[in-house]
């Protein structure tokens, strides 16, 4: 009895210990879960703030701060003047929304179209709502009288004015391309013009000035060359290799029709601009142009038959009967009508794709290899306009004031209507020392602008900091109390990714960076490799860019290595409509990788690869050339950024969208030439002292900017909150 007793005692003192130790093993195992939700709320919390951020929720983010972080007084006082900033930009932005949409009201009624034109499409820049300024009624009705003016002037055969027209309203309707079309037709004529008829067309615009009450203004003076020298050693092998080519090897391969159809609406154009009959004399026997006119109208009938496919044979055939039939009829020179069904060809492909003339092919090959002297602008081309994609930083023509987004509208009083891009070079560029003037049109002024600009040569710095040291050099830091630095891509060339190396080398010589901006605006591109090797300095592994072929064949032209990166820090991109090429693939391919949150606004949408074959073949001295588009740029994530006719999406797209009006750009810009400057400091101005890197900031000049150093700022907040409740720093991307 007494031992059953004892074991019951043992079994109770068993249990009850079991119980005492399973309550301090849950304890001990709670212990540190009660103590990690402080940190995890911290945690999320410092990503919520980081978030509001990269957002552009800033108003959000100093409620937030001052509520729950009141001692973050650095952050709390750069949001507040941020805030501040933003009233004055959006007050002044609604200024002169109204007064642009008032001077529009004043033109309309005054009859003077065009200039109410020009202030619409200056209050449209303005606008918040785009589309609702475009339903407004006063632009509606300017847009009506403009657009019946125009198609009066075509009817006409007042190419000039009807040029001018559609092309004002293309700039207020760009985003819809509702008038593309109508600049495309109208600027055949006048190309056609410009080449045979140069005489007649500096007329029709002196004519044009005359009727505005502008008649004591000197028009643009057209180029005189003689088409028999433009078209000089031009042959029918050169048309019938182009077609082949390009339906052959073009990214857009869609065979021989579209081709065709552009070659014989060029001839058409031809047959239809009447003033070229001045010219050649046999286009004023009325049957016989309407004989051509009539078999071009049967082959463009025939190309649109549905399934019908050309072949090479089929094509020549054509071509041939054209020329047979050309001789019997009109009897216009074999040279023209190469020129021009070639010109009509590739102008269905894109704004890069063209023939290299006889007559282009020395200037062609000394553009290629550099040793030339110029102004400092890339350029492209649009609804057949010379844009200035960007000027290059510290060059003649960014010192005189030419911004991205001008329209190179006349260089030195010739008019560029016509020009191809390999024209525009071989007139823009010249000896060391001399002078070049170019007529720029801007949407925000009503009078064209003339820049005179002697030329130079252009030695680009590869990469700029946020203030020339006394001593020389850079300073990288845009805040270097918080460790954020500040480096500018002025375009990719050789030394860009040795000379970013040393920037950050430097930056690191007293410690880890906690920041970095990487200010790609207004970057027009540059060497391909050079981008990639910037890309490689902030990823470890994987694709950093693809080429595609017109089958869809992907080709990754490398990878990342690991050794190659720096150590990683929080990076953001800036960009903008200036952004070009190997800029947006940098900026692509980062934001692609989460590695860079991307502000600004929409870059420029050129990726493309061109191909240039000489012909004849294996031959030493090449006759003529053909450069085609073959190969558009992918990002890793399968974007390719081209910019394509009638697209919705192209180039890249910001992670935070800032707008900056265009005066808010000049202004910037203008302020940073200013202080880029290195003045002499033994003449000190007490009086009217040199602008210093800060005031872009301190006088909200430019948004984009600030942003860029708002989000970085919080994300160093965010980080130091982390840190001090105990948590791992978690990943920046």
């Amino acid at each position: 009895m007494q031992n059953f007793s004892t074991d019951i005692k043992r079994n109770i003192l068993t249990v009850i210990l079991t119980v005492i130790v399973t309550l301090l093993i849950c304890i001990t195992i709670s212990i540190p879960a009660i103590a990690d939700q402080p940190d995890q709320i911290s945690q999320l919390a410092a990503l919520q703030l980081t978030e509001m951020a990269e957002m552009g929720r800033f108003d959000t983010l100093l409620a937030h701060l001052k509520h729950h972080h009141s001692n973050q007084d650095d952050l709390i006082a750069n949001l507040e003047m941020f805030q501040n900033h933003e009233q004055v930009r959006n007050k002044q932005r609604l200024d002169d929304y109204r007064a642009a949409l008032d001077k529009a009201k004043e033109e309309f009624e005054a009859d003077h179209i065009e200039d109410a034109l020009i202030a619409a499409i200056d209050a449209h820049s303005l606008a918040i709502d785009k589309n609702e300024l475009l339903i407004h009624p006063t632009v509606e009705q300017i847009t009506q009288k403009a657009d019946s003016l125009a198609e009066t002037a075509f009817k006409s055969s007042n190419w000039v004015e009807a040029l001018s027209l559609y092309r004002l309203l293309n700039l207020l309707y760009e985003e819809h391309e509702i008038y593309r079309d109508q600049v495309k037709e109208v600027s055949r004529h006048i190309r056609v013009l410009q080449v045979y008829t140069p005489q007649l067309l500096e007329e029709m615009y002196r004519q044009r000035a005359k009727a505005l009450g502008k008649d004591d203004e000197e028009p643009g003076k057209i180029d005189h060359q003689l088409w028999t020298s433009r078209l000089k050693k031009v042959e029918l092998a050169m048309l019938r290799e182009t077609l082949k080519q390009a339906a052959l090897t073009h990214i857009d391969n869609q065979g021989y029709q579209p081709l065709l159809e552009g070659a014989i609406e060029a001839l058409i154009v031809l047959l239809n601009t009447e003033q070229v009959a001045t010219v050649f004399p046999t286009l004023n026997a009325p049957d016989k142009a309407q004989q051509f006119l009539a078999e071009l109208t049967r082959y463009q009938a025939m190309l649109k038959l549905p399934d019908k496919k050309f072949n090479e044979y089929e094509v020549k055939h054509m071509i041939d009967r054209i020329v047979m039939k050309n001789e019997s009829t009109v009897n216009l020179p074999e040279e023209v009508l190469v020129y021009e069904m070639a010109e009509g060809a590739t102008d269905t492909l894109d704004d890069f794709s063209a023939l290299i003339w006889p007559e282009d092919l020395e200037q062609f090959s000394r553009s290629t290899s550099g040793t030339y002297k110029g102004v400092g602008i890339q350029i492209s081309r649009r609804d057949d306009r010379l844009i200035i994609v960007s000027p290059i930083e510290n060059t003649p023509a960014q010192r005189a004031g030419v911004q991205a987004g001008d329209i190179i509208a006349t260089v030195d009083g010739k008019d560029t209507s016509t020009w191809s891009l390999d024209r525009a070079v071989r007139e823009i560029t010249g000896p060391e020392g001399t002078f070049v003037t170019l007529g720029i049109e801007r949407v925000s002024e009503k009078d064209l602008l003339e820049f005179k600009i002697r030329r130079a040569e252009i030695v680009i710095e590869s990469i700029r900091g946020w203030e020339h040291l006394p001593e020389g050099g850079w300073n990288f830091w845009i805040d270097e109390d918080n460790r954020i630095g500040y480096i500018r891509l002025s375009s990719f060339i050789p030394q860009t990714t040795d000379d970013m190396d040393n920037a950050i080398s430097q930056m690191e010589l007293d410690g880890p960076i906690n920041g970095l901006i990487l200010d790609l605006r207004h970057n027009p591109g540059g060497l391909l490799v050079t981008a990639i090797d910037v890309v490689d300095r902030f990823i470890e592994k994987g694709p950093i860019v693809y080429t595609v072929d017109s089958d869809g064949r992907r080709k990754p032209e490398r990878s990342a290595k690991r050794y190659r990166t720096y150590k990683r820090f929080p990076v953001v991109v800036l960009i903008n409509k200036g952004s070009a090429s190997a800029s947006e693939i940098v900026a692509g391919a980062l934001q692609d990788y989460n590695r860079a949150v991307v502000v600004g606004t929409r870059s420029f949408g050129k990726g493309s690869v061109q191909d240039v074959s000489w012909y004849p073949t294996n031959h030493f001295k090449p006759k003529w050339g053909l450069k085609l588009t073959t190969r558009y740029y992918m990002l890793p994530q399968g974007r390719i950024i081209h910019r394509k006719p009638q697209a919705r999406e192209w180039g890249i797209l910001p992670d935070l969208i800032v707008e900056m009006t265009d005066q808010q750009v000049e202004d910037a810009l203008n302020l940073r030439q200013e202080i880029d400057i290195i003045r002499d400091n033994n003449e000190p101005d007490d009086d009217n002292p040199p602008p210093i890197a800060s005031d872009i900031i301190t006088k909200g000049l430019d948004p984009q900017l600030e942003s860029s150093l708002l989000i970085l700022k919080t994300r160093l907040v965010a980080r130091n909150i982390t840190v001090a409740h105990g948590q791992p720093v978690f990943n920046t991307p």
